[in-house]
């Protein structure tokens, strides 16, 4: 395809990456390549990337001849949640609100999911990548959360939340990072939690012993504070079951 007339899906690629002249590096890329193991971090959220980008170009293809709308919005939702420079930034918010209006009013329901999940997918780090996939198959994992109990045995408040296991099993690089990786896909609504599984007593005895728990436990106890920990299950979500079928992952 020559540049006079790129396809839709350059396009977006094009607004998904940003500017490649000298100089034009996002912040999070340049802070990376200064810390410890940056390099490889980046290479990791480069290769996920390329992966998802990959997935939805067939989608895109099939959405060529439904008119420049398409594009716009894919385009849209991933430049300005991504880690790239935005090209839209001297936009005034008037006509950024008035485009979107104007595409919202065009778009099919299969355009505005295209929107939606490049949106998830750009806010995604490699690890939580990992997490929703170990998840994506209907399986759950044992999680526990550790709760403070008032003089009267009723919850109070929340100590510790979401001491799983699934992190090990999907094999993220940073598995003391699970319970914010848990969260942050939890606020997106691609993970959710339901009632303990007493299927996994075994497992969740063993998850009991995470040092962290323990330590806090430990300390709860030592200011004569009660506790009680509660168990239950992490699995997909429905948003999360149909973001994995759009973007037909079928790879190890």
């Amino acid at each position: 395809m020559s540049k006079k007339n790129p396809s839709l899906w350059q396009r977006a690629l094009e607004a998904a990456v940003g500017d490649d002249t000298p100089g034009s590096a996002p912040l999070a890329n340049r802070l990376l390549a200064k810390l410890p193991g940056g390099a490889i971090v980046q290479e990791q959220m480069d290769k996920v990337e390329k992966r998802i980008l990959g997935e939805l170009k067939s989608r895109l293809d099939r959405l060529e001849g439904s008119g420049e709308q398409t594009v716009q919005v894919v385009a849209f939702s991933m430049e300005t949640q991504s880690g790239h420079a935005p090209t839209r930034d001297l936009r005034e918010p008037a006509e950024m609100l008035r485009e979107l209006l104007a595409i919202s009013s065009e778009q099919s329901k299969e355009q505005a999911e295209l929107a939606y999940y490049s949106s998830l997918l750009r806010n995604l780090l490699p690890d939580e990548a990992r997490i929703l996939s170990a998840v994506s198959d209907g399986g759950v994992y044992p999680l526990i959360n550790l709760v403070a109990l008032s003089k009267l045995g009723i919850q109070s408040h929340v100590v510790l939340e979401n001491t799983c296991s699934v992190g090990r099993a999907a094999g993220v690089q940073l598995p003391e990072m699970t319970r914010g990786y848990i969260q942050r896909l939890m606020a997106a609504g691609l993970v959710e939690t339901g009632p303990e599984d007493y299927a996994l007593t075994t497992k969740y005895e063993i998850l009991e012993t995470d040092d962290v728990l323990r330590k806090l436990i430990a300390q709860m106890k030592v200011s004569g504070q009660r506790n009680q920990l509660k168990r239950r299950v992490l699995k997909i979500s429905e948003l999360g079951r149909n973001l994995w079928e759009a973007c037909r992952i079928t790879e190890d």
